[in-house]
């Protein structure tokens, strides 16, 4: 009797459990569906050690990506994926966890294995997976010749980035606890809340748990930071900015609570982002917020704005339908009555992933960032010519990292900034600035000595492209240090654009004899496209041609008298892209 008494006792004990297990993975989820996810995590430990579960066990994995947790995500999607009748996706995130926390190899088998329990995936993506995991590898052994500074003067414990030029100072976006902000708020894209009846706390965002985005500004390198004297007219977030080049205009995001919400009978509320841009008056004050012609807050959201310096052409990111996947960038010019037309899609450098921050430069280049093609992991930087859009490159490592990498701007001066929630950093996302030594280091009067980064150019088919510094020693053919350095870069342009065929080509100048000039040229071609297969470049991919002095570019011919710098310019190795 005693046994089946303390039988019971147990059932009862472990059925309570269940129970409130149950209720507080109902509670948990309750928090996760409106992005509460600081407070779902709390509740979804606490239910999963009192029963493991993969509902708890997952969940707690998409909280921790989404609050960007990379190593607490890593951990749970490993769990998650491992447990019986697990979805696929969760191997699909386990896979982008481990490549966000630079674990390339075993981020490439859960990618394979991700492949072969979904083999409908398309090959153009399984290409930007696994591709990837290869290229991030190179570009850490061959980082791009940049430093990048941790602007600690801007960042804080929150989530800092946007950084622009404004004036003489520095205008930024932040989720801090700012004390000169007495409305106290928090950050993310949209807001999502029980409403109609119960709005967003306007104290704290509870995707984070911190204040809302506002903007910031820093006037001068002694000056103290404050907040930006814009009149948004809302509660909640506002950020990043763009202005035009006189300073008069800005354009921003923000979220405000609309008069009507669209909702769904006994679901969540959602709040999409929107643009809007003010002006300043003859005293310097900004105006009454203008809302863009593309805000349709019930719908979709608008953000990321950037404006021409003259104002004229404004490129923006939204989830409007008709995009290729999540937010793409769009462009629309000013007409000539000011209104704006139609919005463009900008096919060429949209993806079905995420494409974020469009910058226009003023050196011609168009920088944007995306989580969508071949990369390092999470969101990394590009740079394609405005003119030709279809052909953009990552900008490697540094700049580039395993985390997100996103919001560049790049300064009048050579100064960039972007934004980075690389590990090592004082809070979420972080401030970063490095100076452009292709703009700066350059001298006017001998501009041939300005160091060519193939890396960073755009590849046009059939055109060919000289590669700087690649010498030989006297006689010889093989690859020296230098050299290999050049011809790195030509590796990483191939790997960032797998399709593309290439062929080499070697020249000398006229002295020595015709015959023996073919002959080492030739030689030298062959070494070049070798070590250029020994870094992982297929052979059929790569030829290499050798024209001795047959294609001089000056009048350096037999027995013409020239200078030691005129023949050098016929000592060269070029590149053209043959097939695609």
């Amino acid at each position: 009797m005693k046994t089946i008494q303390s039988g019971i006792i147990i059932a009862i004990l472990l059925l309570s459990l269940t129970v409130k297990a149950q209720y507080v993975l109902k509670e948990a989820d309750t928090q996760f569906e409106l992005f509460n996810y600081n407070r779902a995590i709390e509740l979804y430990q606490k239910a999963y050690h009192k029963k493991k579960t993969l509902p708890a066990a997952q969940r707690l994995a998409d909280a921790y990506r989404l609050t960007g947790n990379y190593p607490e995500a890593e951990k749970w999607y490993g769990i998650a994926s491992a447990l019986p009748k697990s979805p696929a996706e969760n191997t699909l995130y386990y896979a982008k966890a481990l490549q966000s926390n630079s674990k390339y190899e075993e981020a490439k088998t859960t990618y394979q294995k991700y492949i072969s329990l979904k083999p409908e995936v398309s090959a153009a993506q399984q290409q930007v997976w696994l591709a990837s995991c290869d290229s991030a590898q190179h570009w850490i052994k061959n980082p791009v010749s940049v430093t990048l500074v941790n602007e600690k003067e801007l960042n804080s414990a929150g989530s800092d980035w946007g950084a622009v030029a404004y004036q003489q100072g520095i205008v930024f976006t932040s989720d801090r606890n700012f004390s000169g902000d007495t409305k106290k708020q928090k950050s993310k894209p949209f807001l999502k809340f029980d409403g109609p009846t119960k709005l967003p706390d306007p104290a704290s965002y509870g995707w984070t748990g911190n204040q809302y985005l506002r903007l910031y500004e820093k006037a001068g390198k002694n000056d103290s930071l404050k907040a930006f004297a814009l009149n948004a007219e809302t509660n909640y977030h506002i950020g990043a900015a763009s202005f035009t080049a006189d300073g008069l205009t800005a354009y921003f995001t923000l979220t405000r609570i609309p008069k009507k919400i669209t909702r769904q009978k006994g679901e969540p509320g959602t709040i999409n982002l929107e643009i809007y841009s003010s002006s300043k008056d003859a005293a310097g004050s900004w105006g009454k917020p203008v809302p863009f012609k593309y805000n349709k807050v019930n719908e979709w959201s608008v953000g990321d704005p950037s404006i021409s310096a003259d104002g004229n052409q404004l490129y923006f990111v939204s989830t409007m339908p008709g995009g290729k996947g999540g937010t793409d960038i769009y462009s629309v010019t000013k007409n000539a009555d000011g209104s704006w037309a139609d919005a463009i899609n900008v096919n060429a450098v949209n993806t079905d992933g995420n494409e974020r921050n469009p910058f226009i430069a003023a050196d011609g280049n168009f920088y944007f960032s995306s989580d969508g093609l071949i990369g390092m992991g999470g969101l990394d930087i590009y740079k394609a010519k405005q003119t030709r859009l279809d052909k953009p490159v990552n900008l490697g490592y540094p700049i580039n990292s395993p985390q997100d990498d996103f919001a560049f701007y790049k300064g009048l001066k050579g100064t960039v900034f972007m934004a980075s929630n690389r590990p090592g950093g004082a809070g979420n996302d972080d401030i970063y600035s490095f100076t452009d030594a292709l703009v700066t280091t350059m001298n006017p009067k001998d501009s041939s000595t300005l160091h060519k980064d193939i890396f960073l150019d755009t590849i046009v088919l059939n055109k060919p492209i000289r590669i700087e510094n690649i010498f030989y020693d006297f006689d010889k053919s093989n690859i020296r240090p230098d050299a290999a350095r050049e011809l790195d870069k030509l590796v990483s342009a191939m790997k960032t654009n797998e399709t593309i065929g290439v062929e080499l080509s070697s020249y000398t100048d006229s002295r020595g004899r015709d015959a023996y000039n073919q002959w080492l040229s030739q030689k030298r071609a062959n070494s070049a496209v070798q070590y250029i297969i020994s870094r992982g470049i297929d052979k059929s991919r790569i030829t290499g041609h050798g024209y001795g002095e047959t294609q001089l570019l000056n009048r350096c011919a037999n027995g013409v008298k020239c200078s030691e710098a005129m023949h050098q310019l016929n000592r060269r190795t070029e590149f053209k892209v043959v097939s695609q």
